[in-house]
């Protein structure tokens, strides 16, 4: 089985976060995000509890609309339970942001954070454990 990469993400989002699956499946890794693999009539939540932890690792897309969503900081917190990687990129904010609007990062912070213009930065570290 590919090494399976969770995408969170806001709905609002969605087309940056397909571009981050298109470029994971490009260096021959798989990546599960709901609008892809989440079919008309599934529960969203079973499905969601069933397939993080399959997945190697989770990025999370952190963005001004995202970070206002319960769902995004659930898995983010389900994948921290489950010892998963935890990778979150930021774009249209800031650390400062999240921390003063959103009562802080919890477990995400400097060390496994990136702006959305560095993902190709993270893309070529994940090849090597593709």
């Amino acid at each position: 089985m590919p090494y399976r990469v969770f995408i969170s993400h806001g709905w609002t989002d969605k087309w940056v976060a397909a571009q981050m699956a298109r470029s994971i499946k490009d260096i021959g890794g798989d990546a599960f995000i709901d609008f892809f693999d989440i079919k008309k009539g599934d529960r969203i939540e079973t499905k969601i509890q069933v397939e993080l932890p399959k997945c190697d690792e989770l990025v999370v897309l952190l963005t001004p609309w995202s970070v206002r969503r319960n769902w995004v900081w659930t898995e983010v917190g389900a994948a921290w339970g489950l010892g998963k990687r935890i990778v979150g990129v930021l774009y249209g904010l800031s650390f400062q942001d999240i921390e003063r609007e959103h009562g802080g990062m919890a477990a995400l912070g400097p060390t496994n954070c990136l702006g959305l213009e560095d993902f190709d930065i993270y893309v070529s570290e994940l090849r090597t454990r593709v």
